[in-house]
């Protein structure tokens, strides 16, 4: 019993300086504390974020170079073959509007030899 006693009293006397409450002092060391982590973080956030622009800036560069040197050429090709295919249209009336005009030709001939 003089153990348990013993022992009892001495963590009490071990657990009292952790029952103290905090004073407006050790706030405001927490305080600056906190404020001078948050701008160290913060800076670092923005280090990181400028040293990350140079290469994104250059990535994106080279997916437009790369979008221009596919896609011209696509395009011009487009136009190319559209515009072919509206002069294959025309010269194939014209050799419809000559093979009526032949076969015109050859009836007459025939009717009148």
């Amino acid at each position: 019993m003089k153990t348990i006693l013993a022992l009892s009293i001495l963590f009490s006397a071990i657990a009292l300086p952790t029952l103290g409450e905090l004073t407006v002092d050790d706030i405001e060391k927490i305080d600056e504390k906190i404020r001078a982590s948050e701008d160290r973080t913060q800076k670092h956030v923005t280090q990181q974020i400028e040293s990350l622009k140079t290469p994104v800036a250059w990535l994106i560069g080279i997916l437009v170079a790369l979008i221009a040197l596919i896609g011209v050429p696509l395009v011009a090709l487009t136009i190319m073959i559209g515009w072919r295919s509206i002069k294959d249209n025309s010269q194939e009336k014209i050799n419809q509007e000559l093979r009526e005009e032949i076969e015109a030709l050859k009836q007459q001939q025939i009717v009148r030899p």
